[in-house]
Order: structure tokens, then C-alpha cells, then sequence
């Protein structure tokens, strides 16, 4: 019965955490540049600004740079929770 209540004593510690990080992130800011594309997304994962730098930009340009932000932001809230956690 102990050991039922330490481990929900635990996973309240772990949501109470991942709220933490949660807050956090939503404060992160990343931004990508490339082949006038700006893109600027949140902590976590949310674009908050896509901008055009020039006016024939390519579709396949916008993918890869909206990519390589959300994947920043997803290397970021791991590094967060990695060391939130202590792994």
C-alpha cells in the first residue's frame, strides 16, 4: 500500500514538473532564416511569425525552414525535461 502511494506521491511530482516546463517553453522563442524565409516558433511548437523576406519564394524553402525550426524547438524541450528530470 506504501509503495501504491509513493508512486502516486511520484507522478504527481512528474506532472507538477512537466507543467514547470511547460510554462517555460511557452516563454522560448526560435528563429530560422534562410532563402528569405523567417519563420519564429515557440517553446513549444507553435509558429508565431512566418515572414517572406522576397516575393517569389519557393514552397519547398517555407518546409524546410518551418522544419528545422520546430525541430530546434523539440531539441530544446528535451534539453529541458533531460535536465528537469535528471537523465
Amino acid at each position: 500500500m506504501f509503495d501504491s502511494l509513493k508512486q502516486l506521491g511520484d507522478l504527481r511530482q512528474l506532472q507538477k514538473q512537466a507543467k514547470e516546463i511547460q510554462q517555460q517553453l511557452v516563454n522560448e522563442e526560435i528563429e530560422v532564416e534562410e532563402n528569405g524565409v523567417r519563420v519564429i516558433v515557440s517553446g513549444e511548437q507553435r509558429i508565431k511569425k512566418l515572414l517572406f523576406e522576397k516575393e517569389n519564394v519557393s514552397p519547398l524553402d517555407v518546409m524546410k525552414v518551418i522544419n528545422q525550426a520546430l525541430e530546434k524547438a523539440q531539441k530544446l524541450a528535451a534539453k529541458k525535461l533531460m535536465g528537469k528530470v535528471g537523465i
